[in-house]
């Protein structure tokens, strides 16, 4: 029993490097755009795969973020409507002081682009913890599938 407790907090103190805000209320933002077809999305997005990006977002991001406007924040704030809103803006998730300095006025899918190819060298100091995603069509595929899965 004493071993599963230490397992079970050492688990919660590894997710709690990922970033600040507490598993908590759902998103009440509401993307202020509807979500698109991949047709609809700007080159090279509309030649994504879509599949691809919804599986790399679940194994490379899913552990820190929800992307469902139902769900609340994990270790890292709920992606729904991440393209709608100013970066580190969202009402109910505490950013790092190097996120909230971040000078963009809102996040673009170029911006991120760059964010997940090193998040570390993109923001210093950040403390979403993601080695990077080396493949520009990996990064691509996820991309697509936020640009639509945050807007639903």
């Amino acid at each position: 029993m004493r071993l599963t407790g230490l397992i079970s907090m050492a688990a919660l103190l590894t997710l709690a490097a990922c970033g600040g805000g507490a598993p908590a209320e759902p998103v009440t933002e509401t993307p202020a755009v509807a979500a698109p077809a991949l047709a609809d999305l700007p080159a090279p997005y509309n030649e994504a795969d879509l599949a691809k990006g919804k599986d790399l977002f679940g194994r490379k991001c899913a552990a820190c973020h929800f992307v469902d406007k139902k769900r609340g924040n994990m270790v890292g704030p709920n992606l729904n409507g991440v393209f709608d809103h100013g970066t580190a803006e969202l009402a109910n998730y505490d950013y790092s002081p190097a996120l909230k300095a971040f000078d963009e006025p809102s996040w673009t899918p170029e911006l991120i682009d760059q964010w997940l190819q090193s998040p570390d060298s993109f923001v210093p100091g950040t403390s979403m913890r993601l080695n990077g995603i080396v493949d520009p069509t990996e990064r691509r595929d996820l991309i697509a599938h936020l640009l639509i899965a945050s807007r639903q």
